[in-house]
């Protein structure tokens, strides 16, 4: 997996991660409640909700890379293996954590 090296890179990466959620909750609505990640929808949802605040908040410079992990890294523990991209998602928290 590939890890970012500076800010840019972060955005860019999580813009992917952005994509891949919103891709999942399209899936989701085409296939209905039925769908095997149905019933995830929520989790979906909040997970979108989290990734572009994040993204406006790096963009105009009120988030910290501190070593706090990420807001969403308690719904990445719960239910990494329903979401398909979650080392997309792991990469970007590690990167928050550790630094470049």
């Amino acid at each position: 997996m590939y890890t970012p090296g500076n800010a840019d890179e972060f955005l860019d990466l999580l813009d992917q991660a952005i994509f891949e959620t919103r891709d999942m909750l399209s899936v989701i609505e085409s296939e209905g409640e039925e769908c095997e990640l149905g019933e995830y929808r929520g989790l979906f949802e909040t997970l979108e909700r989290m990734l572009v605040t994040l993204h406006g908040d790096i963009l105009e410079g009120r988030h910290r890379f501190d070593g706090e992990p990420l807001a969403y890294a308690d719904l990445l523990a719960k239910f990494r293996a329903r979401i398909p991209f979650a080392d997309v998602l792991e990469t970007l928290n590690q990167v928050q954590r550790n630094g470049w």
